[in-house]
């Protein structure tokens, strides 16, 4: 095994060099206040009602929280949420014919009798909500929803 080392004696030295007088100049700034990070906005809508007139409703979750929750029991397995018609109520829909519900697989339309009884929207683990239904096989509702359009 060969090692090798290398030192080196460095002498150190100081040199006075002469300071000179400074002028400071002072810009102004629009504010006094100081700068502030803007920090992107955090949504937390789940998803969009579309209503009749073609006008938007964004649901948040703050908001959907709020509603009292409903149980339903579907093939044995009890699911929980609010009703489908308190979150429409939420966006101001009292007067539909029927509605359709669009995510991530399969839209599901629903008439005003069935989303009015033993239909939910039921929180999913991925943060999202899932169609619980009486009304629809359990294996075809509507999972992580965008958007609900009604008519």
């Amino acid at each position: 095994m060969l090692l090798l080392s290398a030192c080196a004696s460095v002498a150190a030295t100081t040199t006075t060099v002469p300071v000179q007088a400074a002028t400071v100049v002072s810009v102004p700034t629009a504010t006094d206040a100081p700068p502030q990070v803007i920090q992107p906005a955090v949504s937390n809508v789940l998803f969009q009602i579309i209503k009749a007139d073609g006008t938007k409703f964004d649901v948040t979750l703050d908001a959907v929280k709020v509603i009292p929750l409903t149980q339903l029991t579907v093939e044995g397995k009890v699911q929980e949420g609010p009703k489908l018609s308190d979150v429409l109520a939420l966006a101001g829909v009292t007067d539909y014919t029927e509605v359709t519900i669009n995510g991530s697989s399969a839209p599901s339309t629903l008439i005003r009798t069935q989303v009015e009884d033993n239909t939910i929207l039921d929180f999913s683990n991925r943060g999202t909500m899932k169609l619980a239904t009486t009304y629809i096989p359990k294996a075809n509702w509507t999972k992580d929803i965008t958007g609900i359009t009604v008519k």
